[in-house]
């Protein structure tokens, strides 16, 4: 279940009233989210919900010449921060990837090629069996 950030009614509401066995949150580079997710870890952990790790999302745009990585958010390693406060580990960070948009909007998800997941996916399948 997709879930909005932090600790509102409706995280609250969903988690109280469906059966869920573990979660991974969510987040994005800039520093101030990183209360949201020290808020959203606090929560899953007072509910009894085990934080299976972090991801961060929209990381870096990928120079399309050179492959660098920009950083438009900075470079202060705020996902690293709240993984190793929350004591989970961060799974994946996430370019920025415009056919990831263009495919969800078109209705074909299943479309979506994103190497990065693969840490993600693969620590998950190794905690999940």
């Amino acid at each position: 279940i997709d879930m909005p950030p932090g600790t509102g009614d409706v995280p609250l509401t969903v988690f109280q009233t469906l059966p869920v066995d573990a979660a991974v949150v969510v987040t994005t580079p800039q520093s101030l989210v990183q209360m949201v997710v020290g808020k959203s870890c606090r929560m899953l952990e007072l509910l009894h919900v085990p934080v299976l790790g972090l991801v961060e999302n929209m990381s870096y745009i990928p120079c399309p010449d050179c492959g660098r990585k920009i950083r438009l958010f900075g470079e202060d390693g705020a996902a690293e921060k709240a993984a190793a406060e929350h004591h989970i580990p961060l799974l994946c960070s996430l370019p920025m990837n415009a056919d990831v948009a263009r495919l969800c909007d078109a209705g074909e998800i299943e479309r979506i090629v994103c190497e990065e997941l693969a840490p993600a996916a693969d620590a998950l399948e190794g905690l999940l069996s």
